[in-house]
C-alpha cells in the first residue's frame, strides 16, 4: 500500500510543517455547556419539482449562501434555490451530449463556482460551464496530455477524484488514487504548461487502510472511507473519516501545514484493523459493522459569523435488524480559524450526523426531505 522509496523522494523535495495544539489543551472547553434548537424549513418550489431522488448530493452554495444549486440528472436542470426566500428561483438547462454536453451518463461532480459558472465532471470527460450552458473551460485530462512527476499508473485514470482549483483556474488540485489502495497523494497540476507534481498525505494514509471488497463468483462490492478535498475562504483543507488529522495549504505551494489533535472524548482515529477482501456477505457486513463501529469524522464546516471551524464525529451502534436504520452516537469539535481545538462534546440528542450541513447566518443548516419536498433543519446553536 505504500510506496517509501516515492515517499522519501517527494519529502525531500517538499517541506511539510505540523502545527501543535497542544498550547490550547488547558483552554476552556466553549462547546462545555452546548445547546441548541431548531427549526424546519421547506423550500416552496412553485409549480415545479425538486427531484429529490438522489438526495442533495450535487447541491453547492455560492459565495455569500445565498443560493443553494442541486443539478438534477433527470432533467440536465440545475435548480438555483434562494434560501433567503426559501423558493426555487430558476432551473438552468443544460445540455447532456454534444460539445457543451455536460455528461449523460453518472455525474459524480456537478458544484457551483464563483461567477455561477459550473464544473460538471463524469467518468468520460469534465469541463466548466458559464450559466447560458456554454463550456468555456475543457478540462478532459488525459494521462498522455499531462506530465506529472510521481503520479502513480493507477492514479493516472482518476485526476479529477474531487477536483478543486485555484481563484484564477491555474491550478487544479485532486486525490487521484483506487478503491483498494486508496489515495495517498494530493496532485497540484498546472493547467497552463499541462504539468505538475504529487505531494504525499502520509498523514492520511490510514483511510486507505479500511477499504474493504466484496468478491465472489456472485457479487462484488466495495466500502470505503471518504476523504475529504476542501476550499475553504483562501485556503485548502484535506481530512479523511478515519483520523482527526488535518492538512492545510494555500493555492501555488508545494508545502502543506499539518495539524494533529489530542481529543478527550473519542480516539484520535480508528484503532481496530478490518481484513480488506473477503468473499462473502456475511464477512462483508462484519468488517463493516468493525469499521463504522469505531470513530469517524465528517468534512471540516466553518462558520463566518465566529470564525470557528467545526466537525462532527459518529460511532455508529450495532444493529440487530439489518433492515433498521444505522444510528449513531455524535460528537462536535470546535476549532478556531487557525484550527486550534477549543472545544469537544458528545450530542445526545442526536442518532445521526445532520445531512450536507453547512453555516449560514451564524446557524447551522442541514438538508432534511419533507414529504419529498426539500427542506434544511436549522440549528441555532447556544453555547
Amino acid at each position: 500500500m505504500k510506496n517509501l522509496p516515492l515517499v522519501a523522494l517527494l519529502l525531500a523535495l517538499f517541506s511539510c510543517g505540523e502545527s501543535d495544539t497542544a498550547e490550547n489543551s488547558g483552554s476552556k472547553n466553549i462547546l462545555e455547556n452546548f445547546s441548541f434548537t431548531t427549526d424546519t424549513l421547506v423550500v416552496n418550489p412553485g409549480e415545479e419539482i425538486i427531484n429529490l431522488s438522489q438526495g442533495v448530493r450535487s447541491g453547492s452554495l455560492d459565495e455569500s449562501k445565498t443560493y443553494f444549486y442541486l443539478f438534477d440528472e433527470v432533467t440536465g436542470q440545475m435548480n438555483k434555490i434562494n434560501l433567503d426566500k426559501l423558493i426555487l428561483e430558476e432551473q438552468i438547462p443544460f445540455e447532456k451530449e454534444g460539445p457543451n454536453g455536460v455528461g449523460a451518463n453518472y455525474i459524480s461532480t456537478s458544484r457551483y463556482l464563483p461567477g455561477e459558472e459550473f464544473l460538471f465532471s463524469n467518468f468520460q470527460s469534465t469541463g466548466i460551464f458559464n450559466k447560458n450552458g456554454k463550456k468555456v473551460l475543457d478540462l478532459t485530462l488525459k494521462p498522455g496530455d499531462l506530465q506529472v512527476e510521481g503520479l502513480s499508473e493507477n492514479a493516472q485514470y482518476n485526476l479529477t477524484n474531487q477536483i478543486q482549483f485555484s481563484p484564477d483556474k491555474r491550478w487544479m488540485y485532486s486525490l487521484p488514487g483506487d478503491f483498494m489502495e486508496g489515495t495517498n497523494q494530493l496532485a497540484k497540476i498546472d493547467l497552463e504548461s499541462k504539468s505538475g507534481n504529487v505531494i504525499p498525505i502520509p498523514a492520511l494514509e490510514k483511510v486507505g487502510e479500511y477499504s474493504i471488497l466484496l468478491q465472489s463468483d456472485e457479487m462484488m462490492s466495495i466500502y470505503v472511507e471518504e476523504l475529504f478535498l476542501q476550499q475553504i475562504g483562501d485556503s485548502y483543507f484535506l481530512s479523511g473519516g478515519t483520523v482527526n488529522s488535518i492538512y492545510r495549504f494555500e493555492a501555488g505551494q508545494d508545502s502543506l501545514e499539518l495539524f494533529k489533535f489530542d481529543f478527550s472524548i473519542v480516539p484520535n482515529e480508528k484503532e481496530i484493523p478490518v481484513n480488506n477482501k473477503v468473499s462473502s456477505q456475511d464477512q462483508f457486513q462484519a468488517e463493516m459493522e468493525k469499521a463504522r463501529g469505531q470513530i469517524g469524522f465528517e468534512k471540516l464546516l466553518f462558520d463566518e459569523a465566529t470564525k470557528r471551524f467545526y466537525r462532527f464525529g459518529r460511532i455508529y451502534k450495532p444493529r440487530e435488524d439489518k433492515e433498521a436504520p444505522l444510528k449513531a452516537r455524535v460528537f462536535l469539535f470546535a476549532f478556531d480559524e487557525n484550527l486550534n481545538l477549543i472545544g469537544e462534546t458528545e450530542i445526545p440528542e442526536l442518532d445521526k450526523v445532520p445531512s450536507n450541513a453547512f453555516f449560514k447566518d451564524g446557524k447551522l443548516w442541514s438538508y432534511v426531505n419533507v414529504e419529498d419536498e426539500l427542506g434544511f433543519a436549522v440549528f441555532t446553536i447556544d453555547f
